[in-house]
């Protein structure tokens, strides 16, 4: 009898569930895919067969998340946040160095990046910490110090790899959950001018040459053409030959005649936009959008304060991946090396999107 009526919750909880959301989602990753292969096609097919194996992979995850009631993750928050520690620590012994970043640890074929799945950890253990120890609302920098102190670790090891973008999407995510706690607009202005204030000393004293260099081209790509301004300038031609309509399926010239480096990973949406042009960008950036939405939507439909805020610092988690690579494809951002999540070829970046999706998905349908 117990078990007929579990069954029965389970078929009744199935029904809540927002399909539009995953298929949204699919959609995404479809677009992705034959993308990979028009951007991969003259050099080899595995590209686009790996993305399609990891989207399999990372169906079958969203679909066990969504099984897992979010409340879990607040009971078991602080077990989840020492996880979180031990993973990032652990790269620094057993992981590999690429392109001047230590970030990966390869199992075999397969290499992983722990700051991917450190993003939503960090949501699920802020989001129980804000829940548990500031249940009204958050007052005064005070507050919004002991809440950073929280995050203060993962971000220190995150900077250490070093991965800046990793460490900026969590530092943003993290303003947004802390001003969705109804945090006093005092506290919000004083943070925002400190910030403000805080920007010149970070250029000059914390960040690293190449860093700089990189703010230095985004705010004159045409300096330095043939050097470091080379990815921005050749990924807005391809934007730019796009036009209206697009060149068509397999004709982005500047992936196929390697002008554009990257075209599969960062730069995925110039190709894109290269072949689709200005329309296809518009139904993209609109399937963006309404994901967007709908993680935006349940979050604010959930009375529960722990599930809200998982929803808000998941939906900024991929608006502010959106807003990163898109606008460093476009020449309005700098290159931090982002990818659009569900879009640019990734094996752990699809995956984490996908748990990601089911963990909102769980909230929509365990909320009370």
């Amino acid at each position: 009898m117990k078990s007929s009526r579990d069954i029965k919750l389970l078929f009744k909880r199935l029904k809540k569930m927002n399909n539009f959301l995953v298929l949204n989602a699919l959609l995404i990753v479809c677009i992705s895919i034959s993308t990979i292969y028009s951007a991969t096609i003259s050099r080899t097919t595995s590209f686009y067969m790996k993305e399609s194996i990891w989207a399999v992979i990372g169906l079958v995850a969203y679909l066990i998340v969504t099984m897992i009631d979010y409340r879990k993750y607040l009971k078991y928050y602080k077990v989840l946040y020492i996880i979180n520690i031990f993973i990032l620590l652990s790269i620094f012994f057993i992981g590999v160095s690429r392109l001047g970043a230590q970030r990966w640890i390869t199992f075999g074929p397969v290499s992983l990046q722990p700051s991917e799945m450190g993003k939503v950890l960090v949501v699920l253990t802020l989001s129980a910490f804000l829940s548990t120890y500031f249940k009204d609302k958050l007052v005064g920098v005070k507050s919004v110090f002991i809440a950073g102190a929280h995050i203060a670790p993962i971000l220190l090891l995150i900077l250490k790899q070093p991965d800046l973008g990793t460490t900026l999407i969590i530092v943003m995510t993290f303003s947004v959950m802390i001003f969705m706690c109804d945090l006093d607009w005092k506290t919000i202005i004083l943070l925002g001018t400190s910030a403000v204030a805080f920007v010149p000393f970070a250029y000059f004293f914390l960040l690293k040459d190449y860093q700089r260099q990189r703010v230095l081209t985004f705010l004159n790509p045409e300096a330095d053409v043939l050097g470091s301004g080379w990815n921005v300038t050749q990924s807005m031609i391809a934007i730019g030959s796009g036009e209206l309509y697009g060149k068509g399926f397999l004709n982005s010239s500047q992936s196929k005649l390697r002008f554009l480096p990257e075209a599969h990973t960062d730069f995925i949406v110039s190709v894109f936009l290269e072949e689709r042009g200005f329309l296809g960008g518009v139904l993209l950036f609109g399937l963006y959008f309404i994901l967007i939405m709908q993680i935006l939507y349940i979050a604010e439909t959930t009375t529960d304060r722990f599930g809200k805020l998982i929803c808000y610092g998941i939906g900024s988690i991929f608006f502010f991946h959106f807003v990163i690579n898109v606008g460093m494809t476009m020449g309005i951002m700098p290159v931090t090396g982002k990818p659009l999540l569900l879009m640019s070829y990734g094996g752990t970046s699809l995956l984490i999107s996908f748990i990601m999706l089911g963990i909102v998905q769980s909230v929509r349908i365990y909320r009370d």
